[in-house]
């Protein structure tokens, strides 16, 4: 051991917080702390440096700057990491969720809708059938068969537009569900989640959702006076708040877990303490809640600033719906990753984990694109046509930060996700782009949660 030469990684990041430094290996979410002098030498030495004289600089810690993957034996190796794990994680990927786009109408006009973005000339919009619908449930009882993950859970969206808008065909695709569940068609963890404005939305519908086991997700970004902001009705006598609100607390009353989904507006972001504070104390949100940065919109102006605003919003909003037991799910799955040490591939299903439907039944990759139906193929009502068989994730399997050249040193790529691939497309033209909306959010979560680690270490 004592003839051995270690060196430092390629993947260690240095954090620094006053007079102590945190040692992070990017891909192994390694982490050690140390003092500003013991990183110095550290990182002059970082071309080479026997066992012994890392035993005498550092003693007992040696052993953990190894285990943590911090120093190794061999660059080829270090270097050989990204491989080895690029291959796991894209063997990884399964096909486990739906998004069933029920109609592609709604009966508002919020003005940062970044589904309006890429419309097409000639688009009107329709409304899915009961045929469509119901084959669109047993292709992908089918695909999830062959591709699913192991553990069986499933999830279906019942997306827009606005979903509410096809009532008839929402309730007939509800109850087969839960036919193709008793008959072992589908497992009986398969999920089904109603994304909605919740403008239109009844008692009778939430007790037939309550009834069901449908959970409910409801978009509102705030008091009226932020709120209403962007969220407007086609309808000018009708209010999107006070719809909105009473929708939420006629599905808490029905017994339905219902989730908010908050877009961070510029004016969320400017009045986030009040923001904060009316859903804790006025609207006393207890189901959990999701905080969505501002996708590329031409219609909305953001301020330089916005982004790193938008991240620091993100952090204040964990920190205090932790102490409440309120679950906010962009931040989480952050965290998750970093205490766990498993690697976040990507933010969202593009890459194979989702298939997408559209009304008149084609198969796609991502809603986003589903006026002008780019990346759609096939159709649900060709009960023989396999979407990953044809290739329709080809060209987007691989669309993490593991495999983007300008993302893969970065100190945050494990947890990051790489964002929205439509959302580059649709601003850059070129998915393959860095999301850049999500930058500051994957950096300002990893060095908060590093001095979070680094805390909970001190006060043991």
């Amino acid at each position: 051991m004592s003839n051995s030469i270690y060196y430092l990684s390629k993947w260690c990041k240095s954090f620094v917080q006053g007079d102590e430094v945190a040692l992070f290996h990017v891909l192994l979410f390694g982490l050690v702390f140390m003092s500003k002098s013991d990183k110095e030498w550290l990182f002059k030495h970082k071309n080479g440096v026997s066992f012994d004289d890392v035993v005498l600089r550092f003693g007992e810690s040696s052993d953990l700057l190894i285990a943590n993957g911090l120093l190794v034996e061999s660059l080829e190796s270090d270097e050989g990491l990204i491989q080895s794990m690029r291959f796991d994680l894209s063997q990884n990927i399964y096909l486990d969720l739906m998004y069933l786009l029920l109609t592609d109408g709604c009966n508002l006009k919020c003005r940062y809708c970044f589904e309006d973005t890429p419309n097409a000339p000639s688009f009107h919009a329709k409304h899915m059938t009961k045929q469509v619908a119901i084959a669109a449930l047993h292709s992908f009882a089918r695909l999830t068969q062959k591709y699913g993950s192991s553990d069986g859970k499933r999830i279906i969206h019942l997306y827009g537009g606005e979903p509410l808008l096809n009532q008839k065909v929402l309730r007939a695709v509800v109850e087969e569900v839960d036919i193709m569940k008793f008959s072992g068609e589908l497992p009986d963890n398969t999920n089904v989640v109603i994304v909605t404005n919740g403008t239109l939305l009844t008692v009778e519908m939430a007790q037939f959702f309550a009834k069901h086991q449908v959970t409910i997700g409801i978009s509102l970004d705030g008091p009226k006076n932020i709120n209403n902001v962007y969220r407007i009705a086609k309808n000018k006598h009708t209010d999107a708040f006070e719809s909105v609100v009473n929708a939420y607390n006629i599905a808490r009353d029905a017994g339905v877990t219902v989730g908010l989904s908050v877009t961070l507006t510029p004016e969320v972001v400017q009045n986030f303490d009040e923001v904060l504070d009316y859903f804790v104390n006025d609207l006393k949100i207890s189901d959990g809640l999701s905080f969505n940065i501002m996708h590329f919109n031409p219609a909305v102006n953001l301020d330089d600033n916005y982004f790193e605003l938008a991240s620091q919003c993100l952090i204040k909003s964990f920190e205090r719906f932790r102490e409440l037991g309120v679950y906010e799910e962009r931040m989480m799955r952050k965290a998750m990753a970093f205490t766990s040490g498993q690697p976040i591939f990507s933010d969202c299903g593009v890459n194979g984990n989702q298939i997408v439907i559209a009304p008149d039944g084609m198969i796609g990759v991502c809603q986003d694109f589903v006026k002008p139906r780019t990346y759609f193929q096939g159709s649900v009502l060709d009960s023989s046509f396999d979407p990953v068989a044809e290739g329709l994730f080809n060209d987007w399997k691989n669309r993490s930060p593991f495999f983007m050249d300008a993302c893969i040193n970065c100190e945050a790529v494990a947890m990051c996700g790489g964002g929205c691939p439509a959302s580059v497309e649709l601003k850059t033209g070129n998915r393959w782009n860095i999301d850049e909306r999500i930058c500051p959010h994957s950096k300002q979560s990893l060095e908060w949660l590093v001095w979070q680690a680094y805390n909970n270490v001190m006060s043991e």
